[in-house]
């Protein structure tokens, strides 16, 4: 299994009355970030795991989901990988 930097969106929800939001094109999806060994990957789907090698917890994202999935190469700082992220 390879270790990989998943890079998402996540729906959001806002309350109230939102016109202005709308207005004002702050009605985005937000950008997630999440790490763990790729399990599993289809057109539709990516699964990973929290550890190796035995399969623990699992998430599974929706493909359609994903912005980007970059693989963490061993010695690379898993820090450096993430904040060398865009945040849009």
């Amino acid at each position: 299994m390879k270790l990989v930097l998943v890079s998402w969106l996540d729906i959001m929800n806002w309350s109230g009355w939102n016109d202005d939001l709308i207005k004002d094109n702050k009605d985005e999806p937000k950008l997630f970030h999440t790490i763990g060994f790729e399990v599993k990957r289809t057109k539709t789907k990516l699964t990973i795991s929290d550890s190796w090698p035995d399969i623990g917890a699992v998430t599974t994202f929706p493909m359609g989901c994903i912005k980007e999935i970059t693989e963490i190469k061993v010695g690379t700082r898993i820090s450096k990988a993430i904040c060398d992220r865009k945040t849009d």
